[in-house]
């Protein structure tokens, strides 16, 4: 890796994929986790952008620069979501994480393995701790939007 965009993209997209899990594990017990939630934000904002410049830059990747602002935008969102309790956040809040997480690793499985599997397969995998992730919030955090049963 000679280019140094491309070596801070690739460090960036490390940190992203290694504290995404234990920030969820801190959370799954319980923990506040803030620190884990900024670096992982930080890595996503950093893994974006040079993804986006290395979108722009190099000859044929620009279609991935959209790519780059939707990881951002679904990071971003997803920790907006509950800090500010939008309505039904704790529905929203796994699917915009979650996303953003899974777009890092169809990013890390599509660049090593050229393979078009790669950018399905990680969606599907990723619903089960997304609906997981639901469920705990919904309990932890019940909310008069969700419909009593009649």
């Amino acid at each position: 890796m000679a280019d140094p965009l491309m070596t801070v993209h690739v460090l960036a997209g490390t940190a992203g994929l290694l504290l995404g899990p234990g920030w969820l594990l801190a959370r799954a017990h319980g923990r506040a986790a803030r620190r884990g939630a900024a670096a992982y934000q930080a890595s996503v904002g950093v893994v974006s952008a040079s993804g986006g410049a290395l979108a722009v830059t190099t000859p044929g990747l620009l279609w991935l620069l959209p790519v780059a602002v939707l990881t951002q935008a679904l990071a971003l969102t997803g920790a907006l979501a509950r800090r500010r309790a939008w309505p039904r956040w704790q529905t929203a809040q796994p699917h915009l994480l979650g996303g953003s997480y899974i777009a890092l690793v169809t990013a890390l499985l599509v660049a090593e393995t050229g393979n078009w599997l790669f950018w399905v397969l990680p969606a599907l995998v990723g619903q089960f701790p997304i609906a997981v992730a639901k469920e705990r919030l919904h309990g932890a955090h019940p909310s008069a939007d969700r419909v009593a049963p009649a």
